[in-house]
């Protein structure tokens, strides 16, 4: 029993340090060429399995990844379970992506497990003779192009895809790419702090004043071609979504934040927080974000500590789940039209 458990441990920490390969792999890219996004178009969509559940966002940043590399349209994956159920078959060949999750696993002071649902009927004095404590553990799943789906249930895949995955119109009048939700979030101040827009060169979270500051919108536009035009306002609003994620740090939010200098190992962590929550968060709105100019410096330290300790990407994204899951709140609740 304790061989088996230990094999599910070994199994759970070799899909992190895949993970993690797949991340150093992509700072690696940004680094030869920076302006690249840390998401692009290929994966368009949030990934999500054919009944419509999302992945967690721990996992939707890799699937993402997953995507780029094997160049797949679109991010909906099946388990080889969910897929032989419909009368599919998965490709000879087909590589698989790991999807991770926590497991409360419960144990006795003498080494009897019981499932978690068992564990709470216990009375509290019973529940004191056992330990709880989380267990990373994962399964595989399958792209949908990497399977037959479209051939046996064409109509289920059309309709799927139609209703999850339509590209909106994103260029307006003005040449720069416009963000309604986000322009809401400023305009109505219903932001958890104040973001005010001033003709001045930096942007930043304050913590000492709780608020953010950000150049305006037309300051990012330094002309060029229609395209540069249009990846100009992107820009801002990756500027934005990366100063949001700083401000959802604060002890009285997520307590993120701690005072530590510029160029330290823990401000370079709370950079890449940022930046892979932009991430994220651009891609579901609509639109890239690439590395900003001010983190770009910390390329070479996210490298070192994702070599050093794989575990680290994971306590990274707990964090951007968290951070995410806030900015969809202020976005998706009605808070925002």
């Amino acid at each position: 029993m304790k061989k088996e458990v230990s094999n599910k441990q070994a199994g759970a920490e070799r899909v992190v340090s895949k993970f993690t390969d797949q991340m150093i792999q992509t700072i690696r890219d940004i680094k030869a060429g920076w302006r690249k996004s840390w998401i692009s178009t290929s994966a368009n969509g949030q990934p999500m399995n054919l009944s419509g559940r999302s992945y967690n966002r721990m996992n939707e940043f890799f699937l993402y990844l997953f995507c780029e590399a094997k160049k797949f349209r679109y991010p909906v994956f099946v388990t080889l379970h969910a897929a032989n159920a419909m009368g599919a078959h998965v490709n000879k060949g087909a590589e698989s992506a790991p999807v991770l999750f926590w497991k409360i696993d419960v144990k006795s002071k003498d080494g009897r497990h019981i499932s978690i649902d068992e564990y709470r009927n216990l009375s509290k004095d019973r529940q004191a003779d056992y330990e709880t404590f989380p267990v990373l553990k994962y399964y595989n799943v399958f792209n949908i192009q990497d399977t037959n789906l479209g051939e046996v249930q064409p109509e289920k895949v059309d309709k799927f895809l139609s209703e999850h995955f339509v590209e909106p119109e994103l260029r307006n009048a003005g040449g720069m790419y416009a963000n309604e939700a986000l322009d809401a979030l400023v305009s109505s101040q219903s932001w958890v702090c104040p973001i005010s827009l001033q003709q001045q060169d930096r942007a930043f979270y304050s913590q000492t004043t709780d608020s953010i500051t950000l150049p305006v919108k037309e300051q990012f536009n330094l002309g060029g071609t229609e395209d540069e035009v249009f990846v100009a306002g992107q820009e801002f609003y990756s500027t934005m979504l990366h100063e949001m994620t700083h401000s959802t740090g604060a002890s009285s939010r997520l307590d993120r934040l701690t005072k530590t200098p510029f160029g330290s190992p823990e401000y370079a962590r709370e950079e890449l927080v940022a930046e892979l929550t932009a991430a994220l968060m651009g891609h579901k709105l609509g639109f890239n974000t690439r590395v900003q100019d001010n983190s770009a410096a910390y390329l070479s330290s996210w490298l070192k500590s994702l070599g050093e300790d794989p575990k680290f990407l994971v306590s990274v994204l707990a964090d951007v789940s968290k951070a995410a899951q806030m900015i969809e709140q202020h976005i998706g609740n009605g808070e925002v039209a």
